[in-house]
């Protein structure tokens, strides 16, 4: 028995409407985890897709067990998990063992529960066979990295993932990231940083103004000092935070951007380039032909922190928000978190006998 809501999650789940990855937010106990995945899952292996449940290393043995419970008894749907990791000594018979696992989980219907950590291993591991000292022939090194290539669009190609817990599966700190070869400066540095923080101080600059122009689209609190409080309560509003900033970067005011230095025709163009969705052909080669490197790459920058509706900064001062406190509500429960689902009412009826 799911409720009306978990029902409504699992099926944008299994057909999102916007045909696109998505990611779903609800409250803790709305069993996001014991309800609503057992039914995409067993929806989604239909036979022709890989579905991959990706949940964190700590509570992978709890989601194992829950799938084994919820989908291995009378549905008779089996739960699989192949565990890898960079120190697996691959060779060709290991990977064609791993496709096959894997085409048997896909014919049985099967669903396949796997780690952050196993899925970036096996992108990289063909990686690190390319690029990795030789260890074995140059004839059976080559043919490894042809198998994971052909492995690897082969998994990309016929996978669904559901992320339990998405936020922290998606956070930086899941990249599983690990040194090969020299060391190297990272692109862009330092100006890829220290653009960013220049950008936040054009915003400070023009908070109070804003704030005071549109009191109901622009928030500022500032009481705490330092960097105040700025969030975006009307989305319109981006488009003019972004051209006061990109007005300041084209008035010499981003030291890291000399933009002042450009033509009035070289301006408009980088204008309509940091601030258009689509660009013109015309527009990109004006700019990309007279930037050099670093300067092209710095513009690159700013039109991804300022670009209307897709820009990082609008995501940041919109969608973003931190200690959101749910206080008490004693009317519905003494929990004092959103704990909806798992609170249990109990009616007592009181009848008092008279004598």
């Amino acid at each position: 028995m799911a409720r009306p809501v978990q029902v409504a999650v699992a099926r944008e789940m299994i057909s999102p409407t916007s045909k696109r990855n998505i990611s779903l937010q609800l409250n803790m106990g709305e069993g996001k985890s014991s309800v609503i995945i057992p039914l995409v899952a067993s929806t989604l292996a239909n036979g022709s897709d890989l579905v991959r449940v990706v949940t964190l290393k700590p509570l992978s043995n709890q989601m194992f067990q829950l799938l084994v419970s919820r989908l291995s008894g009378l549905v008779n749907r089996p739960i699989f998990y192949v565990r890898i990791s960079r120190n697996l000594r691959m060779d060709t018979s290991l990977v064609r063992r791993i496709k096959s696992l894997y085409e048997r989980c896909i014919a049985e219907r099967g669903v396949l529960v796997v780690q952050p950590e196993h899925i970036l291993s096996l992108k990289l591991m063909n990686i690190d066979t390319l690029l990795g000292p030789r260890r074995i022939s140059d004839e059976d090194e080559s043919s490894m990295a042809d198998e994971l290539g052909l492995l690897q669009d082969w998994v990309s190609e016929v996978s669904r993932d559901i992320l339990d817990e998405s936020d922290e599966i998606l956070h930086v700190r899941y990249q599983l990231i690990y040194t090969a070869g020299k060391q190297m400066p990272i692109n862009g540095h330092p100006h890829r940083w220290t653009t960013i923080q220049q950008v936040f101080s054009r915003l400070q600059s023009h908070a109070k103004q804003l704030h005071a122009s549109f009191p109901n689209m622009f928030a500022v609190d500032a009481r705490l000092g330092g960097f105040p409080i700025v969030r975006i309560l009307d989305p319109r509003i981006f488009h003019r935070i972004s051209s006061l900033i990109i007005n300041d970067a084209l008035e010499g005011a981003l030291s890291d951007l000399p933009l002042d230095v450009f033509p009035p025709l070289i301006q408009a163009a980088t204008y309509r380039f940091m601030t258009q969705i689509e660009v013109s052909d015309e527009d990109y080669e004006l700019v990309h032909s007279y930037c050099a490197g670093t300067t092209f790459n710095g513009i690159l920058l700013l039109r991804g922190l300022l670009l209307d509706g897709e820009g990082i900064l609008g995501y940041v001062l919109k969608e973003r928000r931190w200690r959101v406190d749910y206080g008490l509500d004693p009317g519905r429960t003494m929990l004092a978190v959103p704990y909806l689902a798992k609170v249990c009412y109990i009616q007592v009826d009181l009848v008092a006998e008279g004598h």
